[in-house]
């Protein structure tokens, strides 16, 4: 698992497993998956912010911050 998703699973309060290989694996234990998708989306949003310093990019961000639902006063 992507050590970055397994950071925002646990800031989701997802709780993780071990399978017989000893990998981690989610194991139905969700406490708030909005906020799970909450935090992936933002991290994506930051990514193109950090990646691409230009106006576009911050329009880009944005613009999916709002198709996500993170500003709620424009979903």
């Amino acid at each position: 698992m992507n050590e970055r998703i397994k950071e925002l699973a646990e800031q989701a309060d997802i709780v993780f497993g071990f399978d017989k290989n000893n990998d981690p694996e989610v194991i139905c234990a969700v406490i708030d998956i909005e906020k799970f998708a909450e935090l992936i989306v933002q991290e994506c949003a930051d990514y193109i912010r950090e990646i691409y310093d230009h106006q576009d990019a911050e329009s880009l961000a944005w613009s999916m911050e709002i198709k996500f639902g993170l500003h709620g006063d424009y979903a």
